[in-house]
């Protein structure tokens, strides 16, 4: 029989006896220290350019107009330093300290539009939300337009983003009779 042990004796032997209280005392104390320094922790958040006063639409955005502030989460389709969305125009008007997103920015293209459309169900214009997507059909169920995007709900008139050509059919159709429009 030998004295010496090996290092997985030692190590056994070591993890079967207690640790003396003062070394317990140290070790819950520096936990309660960690929890209280990640309770306190500040969240940067997550940074996007808001307005940084009320702004009309179709006015060209400059640097006084918007400021970057954080969010606790992030906002789908925002944007992260103000220099993205200098120049660009809103689609709609924006309240002082609102997050823009991508949706707010008038499109860059040209060979888009935007009409007023007098919807001919009361119902359906309740239905329809800022961002769905429909088709555009007369009364004599001519589809007009196809995936338009609306901007805007007012009672019974839904403003749509689609190309320019539909545009102007749209709105020639709408002065003499209210339209339909299909959910996508």
């Amino acid at each position: 029989m030998t004295l010496s042990s090996t290092f997985l004796d030692r190590l056994r032997s070591l993890s079967r006896r207690r640790p003396p209280v003062a070394w317990r005392r140290f070790l819950a104390g520096a936990l309660v220290l960690l929890a209280a320094l990640t309770a306190f922790w500040p969240d940067v958040g997550h940074p996007a350019v808001a307005a940084a006063r009320d702004l009309p639409a179709g006015v060209p955005l400059t640097a006084d107009d918007v400021r970057v502030v954080s969010l606790p989460t992030p906002l789908p389709g925002s944007f992260s330093g103000a220099s993205d969305v200098l120049g660009r125009a809103l689609s709609s008007p924006a309240r002082a300290g609102v997050p823009l997103t991508d949706f707010d920015l008038a499109g860059a293209s040209d060979d888009l539009a935007s009409v007023a459309v007098r919807v001919a169900d009361q119902g359906l214009a309740d239905v329809v939300r800022v961002g769905s997507r429909v088709d555009v059909v007369s009364a004599s169920a001519e589809v007009l337009a196809e995936n338009a995007s609306v901007r805007e709900t007012r009672g019974q008139v839904v403003v749509l983003t689609l190309p320019r050509l539909n545009a102007t059919r749209v709105a020639a159709m709408s002065l003499d009779h209210a339209l339909a429009v299909t959910l996508r």
